[in-house]
C-alpha cells in the first residue's frame, strides 16, 4: 500500500465502507489517493444499495394483526369459564369415586383358593411336568437333555448360601 501500484483488497474496502474512523493512517492515505480504489468502493457501494433496495422490495408490507376487543366482567368471581371448569372437575371427581366405589369391593375380598381348585392346581403341575407327547413321538421330538445341567449352571449363577470370606 506504500506505492501505487499496490491496491487494496475487498476486505479491506468492506471494512473501510463499514468502519471508516478505524481505519489505519496509511489505509485512510492510499484511499484518498487511489482513483482505482475509490471506484472500487463506489462499485460495492452502490452494489450493497441495490441489494438493500431489492430486500426493501421484496418483504411484504406489514399488516395489522386482527385484535379482539376485550371486554372486563363485572362479576369476576361469577365468571362462565370458571364456573364450567369448576363444574367440570366436580363431575370428574364423582365420576372417578363411582368406579372405584362399584369396581373396588370385589378387589377388597379376595377368598383364598378351595381345596378343589388346589387339587386342580397341582395336578396341572405334574401334567405340564411330564411329556405330553406319546412314546414313539418322543424319538423324533428334540431331545429333552441339555448341555446345560443342573451343576453347570450353579457353576455360572451361583444360587446358594455362600460364606463370604472378606
Amino acid at each position: 500500500m506504500k506505492d501505487k501500484s499496490n491496491h487494496l483488497n475487498e476486505d479491506e474496502i468492506l471494512f473501510s465502507l463499514v468502519e471508516e474512523p478505524d481505519l489505519p493512517e496509511e489505509i485512510k492515505s492510499h484511499l484518498l489517493a487511489c482513483l482505482v480504489c475509490q471506484e472500487k468502493k463506489k462499485a460495492l457501494m452502490t452494489e450493497l444499495e441495490r441489494l438493500g433496495k431489492m430486500a426493501r422490495d421484496f418483504t411484504p408490507l406489514p399488516q395489522q394483526k386482527p385484535a379482539l376487543p376485550f371486554r372486563e366482567s363485572r362479576h369476576f368471581i361469577f365468571n362462565r369459564s370458571v364456573l364450567a371448569a369448576g363444574f367440570s372437575v366436580v363431575v370428574i371427581i364423582a365420576c372417578l369415586w363411582s368406579l372405584r366405589s362399584f369396581t373396588g369391593s370385589s378387589k377388597h375380598i379376595t377368598p383364598g383358593l378351595s381345596p378343589e381348585m388346589e387339587v386342580d392346581l397341582y395336578l396341572m403341575d405334574d401334567i405340564l411336568g411330564e411329556s405330553a407327547l406319546p412314546e414313539y413321538y418322543l424319538d423324533i421330538a428334540a431331545p429333552t437333555y441339555s448341555y446345560f445341567d443342573e451343576e453347570f449352571l450353579d457353576f455360572v449363577v451361583p444360587l446358594g448360601e455362600e460364606s463370604n470370606s472378606v
